[in-house]
């Protein structure tokens, strides 16, 4: 097969605070995001120079470079729409084959007539890498940096994959041959580079992890690696003993210096969605729905959050206070800095989903550990899970809080039965100097800052579309529009949508019909 060298919109430039991008690729690059209808946002271009060193800083196609922290994700203060799921890879190379049923290791080939039969097999033996020292691990092995191997049918597939110690020299695409038809119950990369597992199906009901990556000691760091388009799930749970006997997590991710990005996934019936134990992560447009501990569980640099969908705590009556996003860096203290929380929506809607002794509040978007944690930006975000802690910051330095709305409480309608001694109210509370908190909507500001909107019980129903139904997108003469200042607003709101001269306050700017 010819070489493609085209760019997956899958693929994203990592920027740090110099607005310096980390390599995903040692070749100059043209990149096309496509954005969600309401706003496509165009080429961005940047180059690599041959010694592995930036030569210019990432350009827009509007003219807005690099040199904001926030890099390819947000015009100026804004917020991106993420784009279409499941995203698009575009395979460089070769394709080989593997199929469990049809497949032999001794006499395949990898052809699509002489399969493989085991990716365990194939990723030990015919994979052309090397160590992370640069010596050749499988030297002439035909799969080679750039090529994909690619899996057929459902079952038979080696459930638990380990990759250690394998860099390669270009992406390696583990993918379906039919989206999310392969079968495994986990891929644990231990060290190893420029991977990428795409439209695969998880399922593991054994309290265990589904992908879990991490620097090793003796097999070096992991770095460039890619988790898209999977589904992840711990099957059917319909009782809170069903839980605490098989619910897995889906992600845990603990690199130094990554990059990684996880994108376009879905995870259904899971402990823990996402932990992300290091720096240089993106976790973009990926679904959670039910989880019994955290949604995003996060500490570290450089990490990105950016227009994902965390739905419904699940309580298991273990004393575990869940989250939809908590950070900590595993014990004080935390001091996380340069990260990004914007266009996401953490949301309990108290559906017949998941068992119905399991439904209460659930704190939202929260730093609660020592700091300092410095240069947080959370923007555009949807917070409604009914607990004190809508958006709650201690120790923290120099950061933007601007355009969310966290809301809900106990005060306030909708709520199911039983609730009436749930928290009364959410609030922003944000502790720490040098800090911006402005054009948000919630029921209790304990933050001061300006242009910010607090709720009475019995404004819900006059601010948003649909409170009852959970759309929280502004009615025509909600109070909130226009309201908010222009100076630091968001250019965008969590949909993508512009927002004009005189910008909304909240996640959501206004548009007529």
């Amino acid at each position: 097969m010819t070489r493609d060298h085209s760019t997956s919109p899958c693929d994203a430039p990592h920027v740090r605070q110099t607005g310096k991008p980390i390599a995903w690729m040692k070749e100059t690059v043209i990149m096309k995001i496509q954005f969600d209808v309401r706003l496509t946002l165009g080429i961005f271009v940047f180059v690599m120079a041959a010694t592995g060193g930036w030569s210019q800083d990432l350009v827009f196609s509007d003219g807005f470079g690099s040199g904001d922290l926030w890099g390819w994700s947000s015009a100026p203060g804004g917020t991106p729409a993420v784009g279409p799921c499941p995203c698009e890879i575009a395979i460089r190379g070769s394709e080989f084959f593997v199929d469990p049923i049809l497949g032999n290791d001794l006499t395949g080939n990898g052809s699509p007539g002489n399969p493989w039969a085991s990716i365990q097999y194939v990723v030990d033996s015919m994979v052309d890498c090397s160590d992370q020292h640069g010596t050749p691990q499988n030297p002439g092995a035909p799969v080679k940096g750039g090529d994909a191997i690619v899996l057929i049918g459902a079952a038979g597939h080696d459930a638990n994959l380990e990759i250690t110690g394998c860099y390669n020299s270009d992406w390696v695409t583990i993918r379906a041959s039919s989206f999310r038809e392969p079968v495994l119950a986990s891929v644990h990369f231990r060290g190893s580079g420029l991977w990428r597992l795409a439209g695969l199906n998880f399922f593991n009901d054994s309290n265990g992890t589904m992908v879990r990556v991490e620097d090793h000691s003796s097999q070096g760091p992991a770095r460039n690696i890619q988790i898209l388009n999977s589904h992840f799930t711990s099957g059917d749970l319909p009782t809170i003993p069903d839980w605490v006997d098989h619910v897995s997590d889906a992600m845990r991710l603990y690199t130094g210096n990554g990059p990684l990005l996880v994108r376009c996934n879905e995870m259904v019936n899971v402990a823990m969605g996402f932990v992300v134990g290091g720096d240089h992560t993106d976790v973009i447009g990926n679904t959670v729905e039910y989880f019994s501990r955290d949604g995003i569980a996060s500490g570290g640099h450089f990490n990105r959050f950016i227009g994902n969908r965390i739905y419904d705590s699940v309580k298991l009556g273990d004393g575990h206070h869940d989250d939809f996003f908590q950070s900590h860096m595993g014990a004080n203290p935390d001091l996380s800095s340069d990260v990004e929380i914007t266009g996401n929506i953490f949301m309990n809607r108290y559906g017949s989903g998941q068992p119905v002794d399991s439904l209460g509040p659930t704190q939202c978007l929260s730093g609660f550990e020592d700091g300092p944690k410095t240069r947080l930006r959370i923007t555009n975000n949807i917070c409604k899970g009914d607990h004190w802690h809508g958006i709650t910051w201690y120790d923290t330095n120099n950061s933007v809080i601007i355009n969310n709305t966290a809301v809900g409480g106990s005060n306030f309608s909708g709520l199911p039965a039983g609730s009436s001694g749930w928290p009364s109210y959410s609030w922003i509370s944000i502790e720490g100097t040098g800090n911006t908190i402005r054009n948000n909507i919630t029921t209790r500001n304990l933050s001061g800052g300006d242009h910010n909107h607090e709720l009475q019980p019995g404004d819900e129903l006059i601010y948003f579309a649909d409170w009852l139904g959970l759309d929280l997108s502004l009615v025509a003469d909600s109070p909130a529009i226009d309201s908010g200042n222009p100076d630091g607003a968001t250019t965008h709101d969590v949909e993508g949508t512009p927002r004009d001269a005189q910008p909304d306050v909240g996640a959501y700017e206004f548009i007529a019909p």
